[in-house]
């Protein structure tokens, strides 16, 4: 059975939260990075980090769109629809449109994978 990552842990990593052990989640994350622990980022919760990334941390879309695009390189990060996240990613970062359209347009125009 893999593990499946959370919102609220992806958002302590990125936003360095000292309330938790930031550095055992930095080793954790290192982890995922370097494919030594593997965990499974659903959709949902990809979306949810961008939502609270922009509304509640009032992070400027560009740099969700990189830190997201970041994570999928991380060797231990298992995402479905990769290709499709992707290509979101880039056309909500260089255009104004929300990201689920984004997420629609690339799924239609590339590989459904």
């Amino acid at each position: 059975m893999i593990a499946l990552l959370d919102t609220n842990v992806i958002i302590r990593f990125l936003m360095g939260d000292k309330n938790v052990k930031y550095k055992d989640l930095r080793g954790f994350f290192e982890s995922l990075e370097n494919g030594k622990r593997h965990c499974e980022l659903k959709l949902i919760v990809l979306f949810q980090v961008i939502f609270v990334l922009k509304s509640f941390y009032k992070v400027q879309k560009t740099d969700i769109a990189e830190v997201i695009l970041n994570l999928l390189d991380y060797k231990g990060i298992i995402v479905k629809k990769k290709i499709n996240i992707r290509s979101a990613m880039k056309l909500w970062r260089d255009n104004k449109m929300e990201i689920v359209d984004c997420y629609l347009i690339s799924f239609l125009a590339g590989d459904s994978q």
